[in-house]
């Protein structure tokens, strides 16, 4: 009885000395195993280093400049291309600051023809204007149509080929979203969007690129409110009235949508 007493407290002490080795080794191996797997993944990345692709330039004061600069390069990327294949090339619907510099460049070149496209049998603004004074017959956003000097294009076909102007009546424009929010809403790029024109407390005037003429007659009239919303393409011989040219911003909690959304798309990608 007297050696169980005394053997007891021995085992006890060598249990708990046992128990503690254990788990120091146990946490040596994590930490050990933790820096195998940076080890890993360091050796991974110099092999196979990780690309991050952002398809759009993030608009800011330190990023314009360089969006800026990006953009007449592909715009020169285009002319190169419609210069080389004779085909024809379309660049997206601008404000009249960014047009006007683009008009500027290529004032001279003689590779190719440029055609600056407002809709709605419209003139474009002043070369000096950037916006701030629109007169009458005037058109606010403009496309270039870009082609070999030879192929024979003329100002009509280009308008008439590369923009729609779609007129959307019995609106209440008062209670109603905004129409870009409601072009983006139905997912179309303001980049293919030209003048909105109001009219009058009921009727507007959209010019658009025509791929996205279906996807605009079919579904924007749910995103506004009215009733008996009719929605359909002018003909080409027929002028764009006078009226309030909205301005092209989405709300901000619509833009935060719009991100969000190109992050799940894809917009952002690694690899």
């Amino acid at each position: 009885m007297n050696i169980m007493k005394m053997i007891l407290p021995l085992i006890a002490a060598i249990l708990v000395s046992l128990t503690t080795t254990v788990s120091v080794l146990a946490f040596q191996q994590t930490i050990f195993s933790s820096k195998l797997r940076q080890i890993h993944i360091s050796s991974f990345n110099e092999e196979h280093p990780i690309e991050v692709k952002v398809s759009r330039c993030i608009h800011s004061t330190k990023t314009t400049s360089l969006c800026s600069t990006a953009m007449m390069a592909d715009i020169e990327s285009k002319a190169s291309i419609a210069a080389d294949t004779w085909g024809i090339e379309a660049t997206p619907f601008y404000e009249p600051d960014i047009a006007n510099k683009i008009e500027q460049q290529f004032a001279d070149r003689g590779d190719v023809s440029v055609f600056r496209v407002v809709g709605g049998r419209r003139l474009s603004p002043s070369t000096n204007d950037n916006g701030d004074k629109i007169l009458p017959g005037e058109g606010r956003r403009s496309r270039f149509v870009i082609t070999h000097s030879e192929l024979g294009l003329d100002s009509g076909t280009a308008e008439s080929e590369y923009s729609t102007v779609i007129r959307a009546e019995n609106v209440n424009i008062a209670s109603s979203n905004s129409f870009p929010n409601a072009l983006a809403s139905i997912g179309i790029d303001l980049d293919n969007v030209g003048d909105i024109v109001v009219v009058d407390s009921s009727t507007a005037y959209l010019v658009v690129d025509p791929n996205v003429e279906k996807q605009c007659l079919r579904l924007l009239s749910k995103e506004l409110v009215g009733v008996g919303i009719n929605l359909e393409v002018c003909e080409d011989n027929e002028f764009m009235p006078d009226g309030v040219i909205q301005e092209m911003k989405l709300s901000r909690i619509l833009e935060r949508q719009m991100e969000r959304k190109k992050l799940e798309q894809g917009f952002v990608q690694f690899g």
